[in-house]
């Protein structure tokens, strides 16, 4: 498998983490910033220009944002964009501060399909929404068990195509992705060392290598390269 792991562009929530105010004025599924929608478009213009490797199968989490970054991606790749709903952001989907959440139920079908009319949206996603957990905050193990179940699934589906396989997500969750390419769980689920993914960063890895000779220092897993944002100029570099 060559997966691509793909962070949304910058989110209001975004900004607000960055000002030191995490929950004040927090949305529960908020959009890209102005600035999130020109790095969307500067990854895009990425692949066209051969910076990276162009997937030819283009996932994405149900969550606005990620969906909004996919419209140029989506555009410039000449693919469909399959909602992966187990890719979301963990923690999960709901209002207000954890110790007091409310519930959301996210954007449903045809508001997605507004989003970026190039989405293809699972059958049991209705117009109520995809988001049915209902007043509930993810603990990190849940979300690892979420993370590493997500890996496992991608690699049955895609262990043995050739071809390079995008996913648009998130930062937290792509922790849980790369850990499981390197079966590095926790007992509690905390991602130690966090790995730092700047908006509209990649992380390129690949799976079932042939196995390597002795001595040859490879092997059947190879995490190419974390965080490369090179597609952007140092103004619109955002955390």
């Amino acid at each position: 498998m060559k997966l691509l792991l793909i962070r949304h562009g910058q989110s209001s929530n975004n900004v607000l983490t960055a000002a030191g105010h995490a929950f004040a004025g927090r949305s529960a599924d908020p959009l890209l910033t102005a600035l999130g929608r020109t790095q969307a478009r500067r990854l895009a213009q990425a692949f066209a220009d051969g910076l990276l490797p162009r997937p030819q199968v283009l996932l994405c989490s149900p969550m606005v944002r990620a969906v909004q970054t996919s419209v140029p991606v989506s555009e410039e790749l000449d693919v469909p964009v399959e909602l992966l709903t187990d890719a979301y952001e963990v923690g999960g989907l709901y209002g207000g501060p954890p110790s007091a959440p409310v519930a959301e139920r996210g954007a449903g079908a045809s508001a997605l399909r507004e989003v970026n009319e190039r989405v293809v949206v699972p059958v049991d996603v209705d117009d109520d929404g995809w988001y049915d957990k209902g007043e509930y905050v993810e603990a990190p193990a849940q979300a690892q068990g979420r993370g590493f179940a997500l890996f496992a699934d991608l690699e049955r589906r895609f262990h043995a195509d050739d071809r390079v396989v995008g996913l648009i997500c998130h930062e937290w969750i792509i922790q849980y992705l790369l850990r499981a390419s390197m079966g590095a769980a926790s007992v509690q689920g905390a991602p130690d060392p966090w790995v730092t993914m700047l908006n509209t960063a990649t992380a390129h890895l690949e799976t079932g290598l042939p196995a390597p000779e002795p001595y040859e220092g490879a092997g059947e897993t190879v995490i190419h390269w974390i965080n490369r944002f090179d597609h952007l100029p140092p103004d619109e570099q955002t955390h």
